[in-house]
């Protein structure tokens, strides 16, 4: 079964993020940020044992976002700063993206959806529109509309989005070009540069780390999916776990890649890639195929598990631990700080889903604004958990924070 599907199968199961953010096909990111900003201006996977503890009910304290009446929200990204970024979902096609810091709310121009914030405060991401998206950087009170690589003078003929961006600014994505294709492509200040391709007409960037390294998908010229990592100049298939297809989806700092591949057996696995030896990282035992989420500093790699429901382990030198559910709810983990915080969302056994913070092998239930509903959808560097959560009045989302 292709990465694909699984995706799509997620998607349904995490409903319960009321919130419907639109996402490109060739555009993944995850980023989690740290620092202040001026808002004016390698071996065998091999399973821990891991004792049974109950998850604990909310102790942290939930902020929500005051916005628009009857428009759902979320919150996606923030940094050890105090400085967070969301959306209202105005519209289809329209969002209202704002950026939050100490009870400020400072709206960004006209429909920009903040996607990742780096290090130094930089948030990134696309301005929304029905036939024409553009990426776009907000730094320090600056908003600029970064360029395309180029485009057709057709209905949808120029697109880009901005997925991620690293401490020194740079900023990864992917962009139309003049001959119709979509590449992988790096912004440097205001200069758009080509990736290129691994021989086939589409590529697309979905991380870059303070070396500047740069990992995502491409199409080969055999029309083959294949991850990559590009520095340099050059562009290097990641290979596969002895099927056909991979993706890379996260690199931290040391140059550890992550990603998912078909295995020779047809099952997708997630991987760990380092000095050009890949490491498989398997599923959790009992579940067929699994899929890299995030990594960070210390290589650890957070890992979504399939099965008969959705599960989550943490791996890190070989050993997987579980993140355990409430009683045998799913776990659909999202985001990975480096200190070894997750959060996610988990299933409860009346059916609803709550988001959730995991660390040293303690998950806590962060409830909801009284609804039946939350998800979680990122975690800051200080371990501030970021997502929507259902009020008791109206069943609509709204964007909140969970403060340790």
């Amino acid at each position: 079964m292709r990465m694909q599907i699984m995706v799509q199968n997620r998607m349904r199961r995490v409903k319960n993020a009321m919130v419907g953010d639109r996402r490109k096909f060739l555009c993944l990111a995850a980023v989690a940020a740290t620092e202040s900003i001026d808002m004016a201006g390698e071996g065998s996977a091999e399973a821990a044992t891991t004792p049974v503890v109950p998850p604990r009910s909310a102790h942290l304290a939930t902020s929500a976002i005051a916005g628009p009446k009857d428009i759902p929200g979320n919150m996606v990204c923030g940094n050890a700063g105090g400085l967070l970024a969301g959306f209202w979902q105005t519209s289809s096609y329209g969002v209202d993206g704002f950026l939050w810091r100490a009870g400020t709310i400072r709206h960004l121009p006209g429909n920009s959806r903040p996607i990742a914030m780096s290090q130094a405060g930089t948030v990134v991401g696309e301005i929304t529109g029905r036939y024409v998206n553009q990426a776009f950087r907000w730094s320090r009170g600056a908003h600029t509309a970064l360029p395309y690589l180029g485009g057709q003078d057709q209905l949808g003929g120029y697109m880009s989005i901005a997925a991620a961006v690293s401490f020194l600014g740079l900023v990864v994505g992917c962009s139309t070009t003049d001959n119709g294709e979509q590449h992988a492509c790096l912004w440097s200040g205001s200069v758009s540069r080509d990736l290129g391709t691994l021989g086939g007409p589409r590529s697309s960037a979905a991380a870059v780390n303070d070396l500047g390294q740069v990992v995502g998908t491409s199409l080969t010229s055999t029309g083959t999916s294949r991850g990559f990592v590009w520095s340099d100049g050059r562009m290097r298939d990641v290979g596969t776990l002895g099927g056909g297809w991979s993706n890379a989806i996260g690199v931290n700092n040391v140059g550890h890649v992550v990603g998912n591949s078909e295995t020779s057996d047809g099952y997708a696995h997630a991987f760990w890639w380092n000095k050009g030896k890949i490491t498989d990282l398997g599923p959790l035992d009992g579940d067929q195929h699994s899929e890299a989420v995030a990594v960070n500093s210390s290589g650890q790699v957070l890992v979504r598990s399939y099965g008969e429901r959705v599960r989550g382990f943490l791996w890190a030198n070989g050993r997987r631990t579980e993140i355990l559910g409430i009683e045998a709810g799913s776990v659909d983990p999202v985001g990975l700080n480096d200190d070894g915080v997750v959060c996610g969302t988990v299933g409860l056994p009346n059916g609803a889903g709550h988001a959730f913070r995991w660390q040293r092998r303690v998950l806590t239930d962060l409830g909801t604004l009284g609804g039946p509903g939350s998800a979680a959808h990122a975690v800051t560097a200080t371990g501030i958990v970021l997502g929507e959560a259902q009020e008791v009045a109206a069943l609509i989302s709204r964007p909140v924070f969970w403060a340790p």
